[in-house]
């Protein structure tokens, strides 16, 4: 219990030490994560997981992480970067919500209608509300982590799914904010960029129709 409790105050203690200090402008501020990053060599590559990591389990805002990426190391690493540590962030996550951090979370969350319906959801539907709420924010993407915690899905295939799901958004936010910074604003980028824009539109609607059509959420 007194783990337990230690590991909850440094929690809620990070939490607070990130939006006190302004750390949580600075993981919006691109030109200095930027430049940072470039000045890192290899070892940017491990630091940027780890800010990924820290992101989800701190739930930190984490939006424009493969934007960064993408920038900073170009589309293709930059989107798999993203990829590798927003899997090991969320599945992190998914770790500390099932056995240090259970008790607080139910205690913090579990009456709230998130919680709610996500368990209701994943009772119902199994993996295939994961896969919706994977692709379609219907709930705050930090939070779900902790919500599937307390479910009965197995480890592995949430982790495997949430990579699988996040795989697309990471990969074209990086590509397109790497072609930007590379070629400008051109025609053909707006052709390629209109046509990434359908694809990613498509990986949440199709998702979000069927989900309504089966009623999951």
């Amino acid at each position: 219990m007194k783990k337990v409790l230690a590991f909850i105050t440094i929690i809620i203690a990070g939490i607070v030490l990130f939006y006190t200090t302004g750390l949580t402008k600075e993981l919006q501020n691109v030109p200095a994560m930027q430049a940072w990053f470039q000045q890192q060599g290899w070892v940017g590559y491990f630091a940027f997981i780890l800010l990924c990591i820290i992101t989800a389990v701190f739930m930190l805002p984490g939006g424009l992480l493969a934007i960064v990426a993408g920038i900073v190391y170009g589309g293709f690493i930059g989107g798999l970067l993203t990829v590798i540590g927003s899997t090991v962030g969320a599945s992190v996550s998914f770790i500390l919500g099932r056995t240090l951090l259970k008790d607080a979370i139910i205690k913090r969350y579990g009456k709230q209608p998130t919680f709610q319906k996500v368990m209701r959801g994943v009772d119902e539907n199994g993996v295939s509300f994961l896969i919706l709420t994977r692709l379609v924010p219907i709930f705050p993407y930090a939070l779900q982590s902790y919500a599937y915690a307390l479910t009965p899905m197995r480890f592995e295939r949430f982790s495997i799914i949430s990579g699988i799901t996040m795989l697309p958004a990471c990969f074209i936010y990086a590509y397109m904010a790497s072609d930007i910074l590379t070629q400008g604003l051109t025609l053909s980028l707006s052709i390629k960029f209109t046509i990434l824009g359908i694809i990613l539109f498509l990986l949440t609607y199709i998702p979000k129709k069927i989900g309504q059509h089966k009623k999951m959420i």
